[in-house]
């Protein structure tokens, strides 16, 4: 079963909210906090905010996680 996984992503003055898609189960919790507590890393090769959101919904795919719309 699929769960939403939500966070709050900011660059400079612009932020948003970004849902993703991905396991309801403790592995992939972790993955999430792990991906999480990387963010920032992707952040710093930004120029822009359209720059980090791309980079950043990247950052979580490869963690396995699917972007959705609410």
């Amino acid at each position: 079963m699929t769960k939403p996984y939500i966070i709050g992503l900011k660059f400079g003055t612009w932020n948003s909210e970004v849902w993703f898609a991905g396991e309801d189960n403790d592995e992939t919790k972790a993955k999430w906090d792990n991906a999480v507590k990387r963010l920032e890393e992707v952040g710093k090769s930004c120029a822009n905010p359209n720059d980090f959101i791309n980079e950043a919904c990247e950052h979580f795919e490869k963690y396995g996680f699917t972007r959705i719309q609410r």
